[in-house]
């Protein structure tokens, strides 16, 4: 996207990538910025720190900025041109002052998609209470899950609990309020963490109480950040945000507000919202009696966390279930597949669930699904949903 003399617009994003939300973003802005022809530069405050004032003359510099997180928007306003179009991710925070006469943006994640998306999983489980864990402090973002979270709990029929925080001096004297208070509850029980963090502290609050994970408790964490989930013994399942659709949300608003004149800036910012791309189900939340042996419960985690390598085979899940190759194959005849209808099954959810919410060209989702070719997953899609993609895809948007 060039601008009006034929300059290459510069633009700054300041995006911390200490988690894995934070890579994911970045990575669809590098993809989005590239294709709109900007010249990018990113600003890591997980290796620069919060003090942003040797890269000030970059920022000043800037056609447009995107920021991810509330104390860093505030950081980065006083060092922006007057005027400069803004774009903020995953905050609302509100400028004051001149900082809040910029052009401005707000990419959210959609809570209430979130929170319905969980109750749905954990409720297919037919336990026979369902609980929230909430952030410590602040509350405010996981209350925004909790709300919608309990209500389809409750227009279901089924029991539902809120935990509240007992201390606010950190989990580790927290953990054992929670465990207690997880014991007194009807079980078997599902429990929606706000986040995978929260699931892990919760899967350890389980633990000192002697809650078994998942025949009496079933835990669900959001942003399926595999250095967490896949940290603990039962691995984590997770709801999967479209992080890296975000990202292409942001320079998409990005350059709509480039695009604008300065005399019609918007008297109030523009929100978009990401949503729910899938869910990784691994041990914490796995239930059924053809599932108990761990071997079995060993393959069905590594097939979620790999399926995406085209060259996964029968051998590599083999390994990982500690077994040889038929005995694989025998153990895995109790859950009614066989491994490679397993891996192929994972996929093919994968496929659903980009197909439902991105653009990317169908050559895009195989690659990402570890399909070997565009032409193969479209003739899979046709055998397994009866029709084309796009077809599909028209289908899905006229129910939305």
């Amino acid at each position: 996207m060039e601008g009006g003399e034929g300059k290459t617009r510069l633009v700054v994003a300041v995006v911390s990538t200490n988690a894995e939300v934070g890579r994911a973003e970045l990575r669809g802005i590098e993809r989005a910025a590239t294709r709109a022809g900007w010249a990018l530069e990113t600003i890591d405050p997980a290796q620069t720190g919060l003090d942003l004032s040797p890269v000030a003359p970059l920022i000043a510099a800037a056609d447009g900025v995107l920021v991810r997180g509330g104390p860093k928007v505030s950081g980065v306003l006083p060092m922006m041109r007057p005027g400069t179009p803004l774009v903020q991710m995953d905050t609302d925070f509100a400028p004051s002052g001149k900082a809040a006469d910029s052009p401005r943006g707000i990419v959210l994640c959609d809570h209430d998609a979130v929170a319905v998306a969980a109750a749905d999983e954990l409720l297919a489980l037919g336990r026979q209470c369902h609980v929230f864990v909430p952030a410590l402090r602040p509350r405010t973002w996981t209350d925004y899950r909790a709300k919608p979270f309990i209500a389809r709990i409750l227009a279901a029929g089924r029991e539902a609990f809120l935990y509240e925080p007992q201390t606010e001096w950190g989990w580790a004297k927290e953990r054992d309020a929670l465990g207690g208070w997880l014991s007194s509850l009807p079980r078997p029980m599902a429990i929606f963490a706000g986040n995978d963090l929260l699931a892990k502290f919760t899967l350890g609050a389980c633990r000192s109480a002697g809650l078994d994970v998942p025949r009496d408790a079933a835990i669900l964490g959001t942003d399926d950040d595999g250095t967490l989930c896949l940290s603990t013994t039962p691995a984590l399942s997770s709801i999967r945000l479209d992080f890296e659709g975000a990202g292409r949300m942001a320079v998409e608003r990005l350059a709509a507000l480039m695009a604008r004149r300065k005399s019609t800036r918007p008297a109030r910012p523009t929100i978009v919202r990401f949503g729910v791309v899938g869910i990784s189900r691994r041990g914490s939340t796995r239930g059924g009696a053809a599932e108990t042996d761990p071997r079995i419960a060993a393959g069905l985690d590594f097939i979620a966390d790999h399926h995406s390598d085209p060259l996964l085979g029968v051998r590599d899940v083999a390994a990982a279930m500690g077994t040889g190759r038929r005995q694989a194959e025998r153990l895995f005849g109790s859950t009614g597949k066989t491994i490679r209808q397993q891996i192929e099954d994972t996929r093919m959810e994968r496929v659903r669930s980009l197909l439902a919410t991105t653009p990317l060209s169908i050559r895009a989702i195989a690659e990402e699904c570890g399909f070997s070719s565009g032409p193969y997953l479209s003739h899979l899609i046709k055998k397994r949903l009866g029709v084309s993609p796009g077809e599909w895809r028209r289908e899905r948007a006229g129910q939305n």
